[in-house]
């Protein structure tokens, strides 16, 4: 039977321990954003809103005050679901409760970073929420040794989304971002098979297309595991060229979806 969640925006202490609790579930003890800093963020323009199922807290996003050429925004640095729960939707209502009380507080603007690897977030990102990837950071963090990120450079995207536009709107009445002119783009890497996975091949200098798309492996928790080395031929191989595309003006809008080892990132004019 699926749970009945709730969301509520988190303010108090003695609340704010249990969001701590949580992040050490998701990350591991080394990763984890203090009660302190918390409680000191949502009393000066940041915000954490918990998901509740009954009384258990079961996901959280966290967000603080940023500012970026001239511009305030939302920074929404963590948002975790503990691993039972992450089939619910409940990444996708969190920011949704987050647009919504960003909008009400003043912010036009939310950002935050993922890893281009993690796939799934992506496909939430950019199709589900309605944002956009413009910029892309090598080794964001330096070198992690969480459960999460440890064995590969922390390269992030920054996901740009803008709270009022036509995307975010068409996101948040449930339209998928996703056109069928996806297919017909060429792709700048090529990919082969090896074994469950795929391993990165040529690369392709980028043209004057309207859009092309990128492979991007579909399983990374189980190649890390696996074949770690290939894990890192992905990484540079990715960095290299979703680089190339921003730099050549195009912007990260969406993620096709395939039944191959790899999905692929679609960047357009």
């Amino acid at each position: 039977m699926k749970p009945s969640i709730r969301y509520e925006v988190v303010t108090a202490a003695e609340h704010m321990s249990d969001v701590e609790e949580l992040q050490t579930v998701v990350w591991g003890n080394s990763t984890v954003t203090p009660t302190p800093q918390l409680v000191a963020s949502v009393h000066n323009g940041g915000v954490v809103i918990g998901a509740y199922d009954q009384e258990r807290l079961v996901g959280f996003c966290y967000g603080f005050p940023g500012y970026r050429g001239g511009e305030v925004t939302l920074c929404s640095h963590m948002m975790g679901i503990l691993p039972e729960y992450r089939d619910l939707q409940i990444g996708y209502q969190l920011k949704q409760q987050q647009r919504l009380w960003a909008i009400d507080y003043g912010y036009s603007k939310i950002t935050w970073t993922f890893d281009p690897m993690e796939t799934r977030n992506a496909y939430l990102n950019l199709c589900k929420l309605g944002g956009v990837v413009r910029t892309y950071y090598p080794s964001y963090y330096g070198e992690m040794d969480d459960a999460v990120n440890k064995g590969l450079p922390t390269d992030r995207f920054l996901l740009e989304w803008e709270l009022t536009s036509e995307r975010a709107n068409l996101a948040a009445s449930g339209s998928m971002l996703s056109r069928e002119e996806w297919q017909s783009y060429s792709s700048l890497l090529e990919w082969s098979p090896t074994g469950n996975f795929a391993q990165p091949g040529e690369r392709k200098v980028i043209g004057t297309d309207a859009g092309y798309v990128i492979p991007v492996p579909r399983h990374l928790h189980e190649m890390k595991k696996e074949q770690i080395e290939l894990a890192k031929a992905w990484r540079y191989a990715l960095r290299e060229q979703l680089q190339h595309a921003l730099a050549s003006g195009y912007t990260v809008t969406g993620l096709l979806r395939s039944e191959h080892p790899v999905h692929y990132y679609v960047v357009e004019k």
